[in-house]
């Protein structure tokens, strides 16, 4: 299998079996059998690019209320720039969906100033306003994706 591989390296490649799974290519049934948190891991891969989808299965399912560190594994898989505290603990996976999206409006209403010409300063007032965020909130976030 490494025949061209270094032999200095190749004594510290074992050569393991890797079973790989696909989420997508799997059935929701063939999902379920998983008992651990893995479960939910592969829900959320599975729909991640079909949000309407998602917010069904994480609303629906009370297990996506308390998950634990999977959150970290799910935001590296997906990409999804889900928000969780950092102390050990669970997750509640629907306020960190909705804590994504508030984040996606306020990231477009901040492009959408930008684009319109409107100042930086002024900018931060109305996402403030907008969103209800104290001035060193708003100033932050605008400034983040300005």
């Amino acid at each position: 299998m490494y025949s061209n591989t270094n032999s200095v390296i190749l004594a510290h490649a074992p050569d393991y079996y890797v079973n790989l799974i696909a989420p997508k290519e799997l059935s929701d049934e063939e999902i379920n059998e998983f008992h651990s948190n893995l479960r939910e891991v592969m829900l959320y891969i599975k729909y991640s690019k079909n949000k309407t989808t998602l917010n069904k299965v994480v609303k629906e399912d009370i297990k996506f209320q308390n998950m634990e560190r999977q959150a970290e594994v799910i935001n590296v898989v997906t990409e999804s720039k889900l928000k969780y505290p950092k102390k050990k603990g669970d997750v509640n996976m629907c306020l960190a969906i909705q804590q994504m999206r508030e984040e996606s409006k306020i990231k477009g209403a901040i492009m959408v100033c930008k684009d319109l010409g409107v100042s930086l300063t002024e900018t931060i007032r109305r996402i403030a306003e907008m969103f209800q965020l104290s001035e060193s909130e708003s100033s932050e976030t605008v400034k983040q994706y300005w």
